[in-house]
């Protein structure tokens, strides 16, 4: 009989306690789940908002046009033959990497003395890398597709790139 007196004791202090255990195991869940879901939305606003922010920072976007113009001249200049007459279509372009490393790439066009009369355009694209790495033909088309572009009014960056190359052409004269 004592046995059973306790039971019941047992059993109606948990009927007591069911309730607030409970309660507090739902508010624990509801703040756990809106904590994850708040890490998400920042997470995804750090991606959305800011990302671009950092991209299109003006000095550091001076930096990185002035970096890859003279990558992508030099890069013509040492190892494409025929050398470029024309440049076109050349734009600042930005894509984000898995490890959310920001990577900018410079894509455009060429054409050269060889190609002028038949319209043929060939596409580049120059990346800054460990310092640059320089895609011609569907390779570069490949990651120009795939970025986005950065909005560069300063100066046209088709005859930025083509004053580049020519004044590598009159140091060797």
């Amino acid at each position: 009989m004592n046995r059973l007196m306790k039971s019941r004791k047992t059993f109606a202090n948990l009927k007591i306690q069911l309730p607030i255990v409970v309660f507090v195991l739902t508010v624990a869940f509801i703040s756990c789940k809106s904590d994850a879901d708040n890490k998400q939305d920042k997470s995804a606003r750090i991606r959305s908002e800011n990302i671009p922010v950092v991209v299109t920072q003006n000095d550091a976007v001076e930096a990185v046009v002035k970096s890859l113009i003279g990558f992508s001249a030099d890069d013509f200049y040492k190892n494409q033959q025929p050398l470029p007459t024309s440049f076109r279509n050349v734009q600042i372009k930005y894509s984000i990497k898995q490890n959310k490393e920001i990577m900018y790439i410079l894509c455009g066009q060429f054409t050269t003395q060889d190609n002028q009369n038949r319209d043929e355009w060939t596409d580049f694209a120059t990346i800054i890398t460990d310092p640059y790495e320089q895609w011609i033909g569907s390779n570069a088309l490949t990651y120009c597709e795939k970025s986005k572009e950065i909005r560069y009014t300063k100066a046209k960056l088709s005859t930025e790139l083509k004053n580049k190359l020519n004044s590598l052409q009159k140091l060797e004269r």
